[in-house]
């Protein structure tokens, strides 16, 4: 297997590691009151409020760095306005450490309040120690699909979890068990204080997204069937122009979001009107446009790309209830309850594609041979009802930043784009980014992920 040497970021003095354990700075005072310690989750919130790039929720400029990598996109179309566009997720492997720093600086400021507010009586109070458990459960699921491998047991490698204020401690990385633990304590933490103020964003209902997509991602399909179907039935499915509104807004939540950036216009408008540019210099796949079998019966043909496979699809990241519709139907068809995860996937068709006919189990094409993802979740052999299932997948989040880790979650398939006479390979390690170099040399005792080297 062919290795990627990685670039360390510089940073002052022990690193990024030293930076997400200092959150009790010598000679700097910790907040005392409510409004103070609310200060620090809004310095994040704003983030994605103003479609600044955040660890938490993407950017546009996030999205097209993530899509424009995968096989949605075909690299060798790619026109001279491009050149800027990542080739392969090598290109962004360095960029990765970086953000594995700012994913621990949102811990930090979450364990501040956690370790240090002392009061939780008031309803302001509840509701920032509520987003305060939820930004930190988000946070460590992020590190858990980006910086660890897909799950199998227990005893693979997790990552450094870091829940108080000791600031000579340096931890190595935990077992997935113990991430796992902490993410699920968390996000029960968080549920408990029922925040309902949408100006802290992370409600009790976008918390119990997120805590559905951890539960997707581990593998516990009971669990994520059980709370995405209590998102689906509070905010159902869209067709029709309302759908077309709320997949098109730029700023106005609508619909059935729960969750976006750019609510407010801003300093990062010129950013994101470039990137709703620089993306169309690099044409979709023609293995992803022929996806929409029904073309123009399907809402999504027209409103993805236009006639030269160009995207036409709005750049904001966003949490809205069509995912976990999807989440319900392919946990069935996990657990064995085809029917069931058959009718749900025809209902999900049924608000996208006019004039729909359910399909049966007689109907449902064989799986192509050209796929790229031949396995499912599992590990075992994809079945036409998964195919399905994962195709409407692909279709419906495509452009939100989900292509990549539901190639990582089926199989992490090897895969090349050509350039200029040149490969471009996405190997299986490469799924599962690098922690940082500076951390692995000054933690004794951190293992790095496998593939890469010093």
């Amino acid at each position: 297997m062919k290795k990627i040497l990685f670039i360390a970021f510089i940073a002052l003095g022990l690193g990024s590691c030293t930076k997400y354990l200092d959150v009790k700075t010598y000679g700097k005072a910790v907040p005392k009151t409510s409004e103070e310690f609310s200060a620090l989750l809004h310095t994040h919130l704003n983030n994605i409020d103003f479609g600044v790039s955040s660890p938490l929720l993407d950017n546009a400029t996030d999205l097209v760095n993530m899509e424009v990598i995968t096989d949605n996109f075909s690299v060798a179309l790619t026109t001279p306005a491009g050149t800027v566009l990542p080739k392969y997720i090598g290109s962004l492997i360095n960029n990765k450490q970086s953000r594995y720093e700012r994913l621990y600086s949102v811990i930090r400021d979450a364990n501040i309040i956690i370790n240090n507010m002392l009061s939780v009586s008031t309803l302001d109070e509840r509701n920032v120690m509520g987003t305060a458990y939820a930004m930190r459960a988000i946070a460590y699921y992020q590190l858990l699909r980006e910086y660890c491998e897909p799950y199998t047991s227990d005893n693979q490698l997790g990552v450094p979890l870091v829940s108080d204020f000791d600031m000579e401690e340096r931890p190595i990385r935990s077992t997935y068990g113990q991430t796992i633990a902490l993410i699920s304590s968390d996000f029960d933490k968080a549920l408990s204080f029922k925040v309902s103020d949408e100006i802290f964003r992370y409600t009790e209902d976008v918390t119990k997204a997120y805590q559905a997509r951890f539960y997707f991602w581990i593998k516990d399909w009971e669990n994520a069937a059980r709370i995405s179907s209590d998102i689906v039935k509070k905010y159902p499915l869209l067709n029709g122009q309302a759908y077309s509104d709320m997949i098109q807004s730029k700023n106005a939540k609508v619909g059935n979001v729960l969750l976006k950036s750019y609510l407010f216009s801003g300093n990062t408008d010129v950013e994101f009107s470039s990137n709703q540019g620089i993306i169309q210099a690099r044409p979709l796949s023609k293995d992803f446009v022929d996806l929409f079998v029904e073309k123009d019966r399907d809402i999504r043909y027209r409103l993805s790309f236009n006639p030269l496979r160009l995207n036409q699809k709005m750049l904001n990241g966003k949490v809205r209830s069509a995912e976990f519709q999807l989440i319900i139907a392919e946990s069935y068809a996990h657990l064995g309850k085809s029917d069931l995860a058959l009718a749900e996937i025809n209902l999900f068709r049924s608000k996208r594609i006019s004039k729909y006919v359910n399909l049966t189990t007689n109907d449902l094409p064989a799986v192509s041979p050209l796929s790229l993802i031949l396995t499912d979740a599992e590990g075992k052999e994809l079945t036409p009802l998964l195919q399905l299932i994962l195709n409407e997948r692909r279709k419906e989040l495509y452009a939100e930043g989900d292509r990549f880790f539901e190639l990582k979650r089926n199989g992490r398939p090897v895969f090349w784009a050509a350039d200029n006479g040149l490969k471009y390979t996405t190997e299986k390690y490469m799924y599962t980014f690098p922690l940082p170099r500076i951390d692995i040399e000054v933690v004794q005792g951190l293992i790095q992920n496998d593939g890469y080297k010093l």
